[in-house]
């Protein structure tokens, strides 16, 4: 490790060097996780999430050269609890015991909050590309274990799109944020409840997600059954000019795409998601992407390779258990 290491707290005042630290990495690596200072600035607000502690940057002489936070789902005894760890060393300085040092911290860090969590298993997580050989190593060194692969989907929209065959009983329409917030937010915990690593999430989280820069509500869209007027399933979409500057390509992308349990194998997801692709097609996009858990019980990997979506990147989620230390 280099001998002039100092780790401490984030400050709102680091905001625009932490957003150059993560977009100098990213031209490095290729991975596509650069991003803006509206953006960060506004995850670092995110409901729930205290930047100011949970938030570790890593200076060597007054040079930023890496960072480490969590964010904790807390399942208060509904689940698993999770802190998920995210983080960088620009490349740089990467094999020096810097990635080790925050990831050392955030443990720290996480084991004086487990007074929060009540009852039920509780882990530390963390992702990493599968072509992360570093990352990878950084988590097995820490005795942390594969538990979960996840994949990056995607398919070109600018010709041949499937038609959208709506179920009989069933409507589409787009979502409305001042009428429609807490209705979504319904799904979107009650759809996800019986999938792997899920906690359930607050009102106010889902409502920031929605107030996120560049979100059009009219590109997401909700599945209502016509006799009760309940909504029972939605497609949470968004174009991201960022993304496009960043990657060069009019790519969309698919945040959330959820069916209530009971209304599943009738083809509302399968109606939502082409709905989707023909939305963002009119909008100019030219491909879509989305993100999925490759273990998905719910076929969904299946309903996204039959409208023709291929697998893009690979990513592994890691876990440690807390609870037994």
């Amino acid at each position: 490790m280099t001998q002039d290491l100092v780790v401490r707290n984030y400050r709102p005042e680091d905001l625009k060097v932490l957003v150059k630290l993560i977009n100098d990495a990213d031209a490095i690596d290729g991975l596509e996780r650069a991003t803006s200072v509206e953006t960060l600035e506004h995850e670092m607000n995110w409901p729930n999430y205290d930047a100011d502690r949970d938030c570790f940057l890593a200076w060597s002489n007054g040079r930023l050269v890496g960072y480490g936070e969590f964010f904790l789902r807390n399942a208060k005894g509904q689940g698993d609890s999770v802190f998920y760890t995210s983080g960088l060393v620009h490349p740089h300085w990467r094999r020096q015991g810097i990635g080790r040092c925050l990831l050392e911290t955030l443990y720290q860090r996480a084991s004086e909050r487990l007074g929060e969590v009540k009852g039920g298993p509780v882990y530390f997580q963390g992702n990493g590309r599968d072509t992360e050989a570093d990352r990878r190593a950084l988590f097995e060194g820490y005795g942390m274990e594969r538990v979960r692969y996840y994949v990056d989907m995607a398919r070109a929209i600018n010709n041949g799109l499937p038609p959208v065959e709506v179920p009989s009983g069933f409507r589409l329409r787009p979502f409305d944020p001042a009428k429609d917030v807490e209705r979504a937010w319904q799904v979107d915990v009650q759809a996800f409840r019986d999938h792997w690593g899920t906690a359930e999430f607050p009102l106010d989280e889902f409502r920031h997600f929605v107030e996120q820069p560049h979100f059009r509500p009219g590109l997401s869209l909700l599945a209502e059954d016509e006799a009760t007027g309940e909504v029972v399933g939605i497609a949470f979409n968004k174009i991201d000019p960022d993304w496009i500057a960043q990657t060069g390509r009019q790519e969309g992308y698919v945040n959330t795409l959820a069916v209530l349990r009971e209304y599943r194998q009738r083809g509302l997801g399968t109606a939502l998601l082409a709905q989707t692709l023909h939305c963002l097609r009119q909008a100019g996009m030219e491909s879509v992407y989305l993100g999925a858990d490759a273990e998905n019980l719910t076929g969904a990997v299946r309903i996204y390779e039959r409208l023709g979506f291929r697998v893009r990147k690979t990513t592994v989620a890691y876990r440690k258990p807390m609870d037994g230390d």
